[in-house]
């Protein structure tokens, strides 16, 4: 079921004739399945990448090997990164991205629940931390929520 969120962003997404896509590693796909279940999306949404892995923020969004050597793949600098980057990769004109830590174990040195959200335009980048609690699945669906949030907030 799509989410009301989802379909605000959509819709706000049309009204201004702009594209989004987005670059998800904690969420895999999450995003894109949320704005990808609303009618007439394609009129707006991209498409997404599922960057689960550095190899591929690395091979696929460009994202500097030295900037996750220094800050790790859970940071604010990668974030911002990968939205940037899958912008430019699918010419939209907005990029969205996730990474973090869903659990239920800590990885990189980050307990599971902290969450970078970023989003990336022509005259704006912006990166949130989120301090998120519950199993694996509410923070992954937290998440998506967040940077819904976030991009409407920018949208309106």
């Amino acid at each position: 079921m799509p989410s009301n969120l989802a379909l605000e962003v959509v819709e706000k997404l049309k009204q201004k004739k702009l594209t989004i896509s987005s670059a998800e590693s904690l969420t895999g796909g999450l995003v894109g399945v949320s704005l990808s279940s609303i009618s007439g999306a394609s009129e707006v949404f991209k498409g997404s990448v599922v960057a689960y892995t550095d190899e591929i923020k690395i091979n696929v969004l460009n994202v500097d090997s030295q900037v996750i050597k220094q800050f790790t793949s859970i940071s604010e600098q990668v974030a911002l990164l990968m939205a940037q980057n899958v912008r430019k990769l699918m010419n939209s004109e907005i990029g969205i991205a996730t990474t973090g830590v869903a659990g239920p174990n800590p990885s990189a040195g980050f307990q599971p629940g902290i969450v970078f959200v970023a989003f990336a335009s022509d005259d704006h980048n912006m990166c949130q931390k989120l301090e998120l609690t519950g199993s694996r699945a509410d923070i992954c669906g937290q998440s998506v929520e967040k940077i819904l949030q976030l991009t409407l907030s920018r949208l309106v």
